[in-house]
């Protein structure tokens, strides 16, 4: 079933306000990552939820998932069985809140960590109550359809990175770093499906990278069989809008082109044959 905007932009806005706790679970049970990998998430589309990682409570793995076909929070044990949950229709983010900082209490975190970064405006307003996204069947075929793509480009470009789903910016994504030698990252390439933001008022794929050595002059690009390069002043890369998506080999073409040109430009052409 195809999405309005107006539901999509719901359903998007809904979810990033609940992902927020699976962020904020992460950063107080599991050891902080670099790359904050220990916050982000995936998407089940078997199970039509967001999964945030593991961690070990007592002698349980226990993880938080946002559960869309029952509209809730959960955390979840090794065999499925809830834990603890929280009911999301008609409560707001303060309630959900208080639920899960009460809990985190009852199970011995005393002093709750907070994420270390913050939103430029709350998904969901605090105390605006949550209401069932229409068409949330339909949002999770996009971010499968994205976990798809991906998955064919790190095979296809060679490399190798986690597909997961980024709390700050909700996209689904992976990143290629490419170390000099010294070890320290000398360049990289990143790739995934964003929300509408500031580069697109629509989601989108996307393609980007940088490499510290040289300047990457995004205004000589090659011009790709579908989808376009931007290069403004506060992003430059590969886009290409939902709109315009017909499947996923289209999609597949569009960032193994932009892949194959940004690869080039930071003498990392690895792909494979």
């Amino acid at each position: 079933m195809p999405l309005r905007p107006d539901e999509r932009t719901k359903a998007d806005k809904t979810l990033h306000s609940l992902a927020q706790y699976i962020a904020l679970t992460g950063t107080n049970w599991l050891p902080n990552q670099p790359d904050d990998s220990h916050t982000n998430m995936v998407w089940n589309n078997e199970r039509q939820r967001l999964e945030g990682r593991s961690f070990k409570r007592e002698d349980q793995q226990i993880q938080l998932v946002v559960d869309t076909s029952t509209f809730s929070l959960l955390f979840v044990d090794e065999q499925q069985h809830v834990v603890a949950s929280f009911p999301i229709e008609g409560k707001t983010p303060a309630e959900a809140t208080s639920w899960w900082q009460s809990l985190m209490h009852d199970w011995g975190i005393v002093e709750i960590k907070g994420l270390n970064y913050t939103l430029a405006e709350p998904p969901v307003p605090n105390n605006t109550p949550y209401a069932h996204p229409v068409g949330l069947k339909a949002w999770g075929e996009w971010r499968k359809l994205a976990q798809t793509v991906l998955t064919t480009l790190n095979e296809s470009s060679g490399q190798a990175s986690e597909v997961r789903i980024w709390p700050h910016h909700f996209d689904t994504g992976v990143y290629y770093s490419f170390p000099g030698e010294t070890g320290a990252e000398q360049a990289a390439i990143w790739a995934g499906y964003a929300i509408a933001d500031a580069v697109s008022y629509e989601p989108y794929f996307y393609l980007s990278g940088y490499d510290s050595r040289q300047h990457i002059d995004f205004a000589a690009t090659r011009s790709l069989t579908t989808g376009t390069w931007l290069n403004t002043p506060s992003w430059q890369g590969a886009i290409l809008p939902i709109s315009l998506v017909t499947g996923a080999e289209q999609i597949n073409a569009f960032l193994s082109e932009s892949y194959a040109w940004l690869a080039d430009k930071t003498g990392r052409n690895t792909a494979r044959k």
